[in-house]
Order: structure tokens, then sequence, then C-alpha cells
């Protein structure tokens, strides 16, 4: 059976739950990430070096960060499907989850940690806004291209849709102002209606911001 390490609401650990969900692959999981030091054992630093989560170990094969992650049960579990077989269609779903890190989450995570990881007292309200503008500023190239499309690499739901749909719940659930993006508004929707999203994306942020750092202070946190 499949293994993954990693919390289960840890951003690019939902990611790779998701998509196995969507796989219908079997897995076991073991929590890590949520005590001091678990990520820096030998044990876990012979899986993946970087303590950081996920990581999974499929059949002996051991890999880590979670876009590759992705791109690989994809491919080994759902070539036709989740990762098409037109190449070039495959090529505007990795376009997008590169998207997603490179372009949206930049500005859209400050404005995460400010309002989830962020005691109320210590949140600058003013960045928040600012970062919130900009995030929604950047979501309209990705709503030029939903208009005309109902994933991100056309008409079927792909490895491309995973990475920015986690991001874009949070977006969507988080107090912030919100300009009208029909194109995006239509494919969260779409997205939300689908079980595992519905199982891995559209659960709790996890620790109060308290509880949150301090763990980072004892050095438990070492993913987004």
């Amino acid at each position: 059976m499949l293994e993954i390490w990693g919390r289960k609401n840890a951003n690019q650990v939902i990611q790779v739950l998701w998509t196995l969900s969507e796989l219908g692959v079997e897995y076991k999981r073991s929590s890590i990430g949520t005590k001091s030091g678990d990520l820096e054992t030998e044990e876990y630093k012979s899986l993946n070096p970087n303590s950081k989560i996920p990581t999974i170990r499929d059949n002996g094969f051991v890999m880590w960060e979670s876009h590759a992650i992705i791109r690989y049960l994809a491919k080994q579990y759902g070539l036709g499907s989740l990762y098409p077989k037109d190449p070039q269609k495959a090529a505007i779903s990795d376009q997008w989850m590169t998207w997603s890190t490179d372009s949206f989450m930049g500005t859209f995570f400050p404005v995460f940690w400010q309002l989830v990881r962020t005691e109320e007292k210590d949140r600058d309200y003013k960045k928040i806004a600012e970062m919130a503008k900009q995030s929604s500023d950047i979501l309209k190239v990705l709503d030029d291209h939903l208009i005309n499309n109902h994933y991100v690499a056309g008409d079927a739901f792909t490895f491309g849709d995973i990475p920015l749909g986690v991001l874009i719940h949070k977006y969507f659930v988080l107090d912030i102002e919100r300009p009208s993006l029909p194109g995006v508004e239509a494919w969260y929707k779409r997205l939300t209606n689908r079980l595992p999203f519905q199982e891995h994306a559209m659960q709790p942020f996890g620790n109060s911001p308290s509880e949150f750092f301090a763990l980072q202070k004892k050095g438990e946190e070492n993913d987004k």
C-alpha cells in the first residue's frame, strides 16, 4: 500500500491526499509535522533529507515535493484521465500548476498567513487588504481563461486543477474583499461538487494562531 507522511491540514499534503482520492489509490498516512523534532529524526530524514512534508513511498519508490508527487501519481495511476494523454493538454495542466505557485501563491499566502496564522493583535490589516487586492488582480488571468474552459486544461478535470483548487478554497472562505470573477467562481463551484475536494480541501485550517506559533517556536512547523 502507498504510504504518505504529513499532517492532513498542511497545504501541500492536502494536494496529494486529494490526488490520491481522485485516483482511488489506497494509502496509509503517517501524521508528521505535529510534534517537536518529528521531522528531524534520522528515520524521517532518510526518506526526505529536507525535513519537510509530504513524502510518499510507493512500492519502495520514495519521493518528495508535492507537485512532483502529484505529476507522478497522476501519470502512474491516471494516465488518460487525471493525466491527459494529449501532451499539449498535459503541458497546459503543468503550466497552471506552476502558475499557482509562481504567480498566485506569492501574493495570496501572506493573506492566509495573516488571517489564519497570526494573532489578531499582530495582524497588519493594511497589508492584508493590499495583498488580497494583488491576489484578485492576478486571478483575473485565471478568470479570463476559465470563462471559456470548465477546468484549467479544458473540458476535463486534470492534475493541474489540484494545487490551484486548494488555494482557491482558502481564497473564497477568508474574510477578504473579492471582486466578481465569474470564471473562477464557476470553476470553484464545480470543484466543491467533487467528493475528494470536499473531503480534503474543504476542511478546517487547523491550529489556532497561538497553538501554531507555539509549535513553530519548537521547530515543529516545516511546511506551509
